[in-house]
């Protein structure tokens, strides 16, 4: 099973090396409790890196509407042959498997699975420090919620008439 993780610097897909793990939902957080014991779970197979931030925000965008961009989709056809794909969002899920022929899988485990790929992020995907990571992260989030943000005029209305 590959996990798809999808990071303000890149998409990367991680091989679970023991998926007898996944079983024990319960204790699969001390599985992440170190980078050592967290690379017993998951390994990096491969990570497509944002050539630059219009390219990322262009696919968190499409995320944000669980549609995988060109990007995304050339590098799933690349990388999941044969391989069944965990994903944090099943409606994406639903568009990978009609558009890719992917098989999917998305529940308990798998979100626990996320967790603690994120927790031991920098440490899983080399490269990849938390010092670079933040400023990413906070720039896509401004960037997308200035382009994402939508007004409705009846909520303008209400919210002024409350004030005066």
């Amino acid at each position: 099973m590959l996990v798809l993780f999808e990071t303000p610097a890149g998409f990367a897909l991680f091989k679970v090396l023991d998926e007898r793990k996944l079983s024990k939902v319960d204790d699969l957080w001390k599985e992440f409790s170190s980078a050592d014991t967290a690379r017993q779970v998951v390994k990096l197979k491969a990570f497509s890196k944002f050539e630059n931030t219009s390219e990322a925000l262009s696919a968190a965008t499409l995320l944000v509407e669980s549609k995988p961009n060109k990007g995304l989709r050339k590098f799933l056809r690349a990388h999941c042959d044969g391989e069944s794909l965990a994903v944090a969002d099943s409606k994406l899920g639903n568009v990978i498997k009609e558009k890719l022929q992917i098989d999917w899988v998305h529940n308990q485990a798998v979100m626990e699975l996320m967790r603690g790929v994120r927790s031991q992020l920098t440490e899983l995907i080399t490269g990849l420090g938390a010092q670079d990571l933040a400023p990413m992260s906070l720039g896509l989030s401004h960037s997308l919620s200035r382009y994402k943000l939508k007004f409705s005029p009846d909520k303008v209305i209400f919210f002024s008439f409350v004030n005066n």
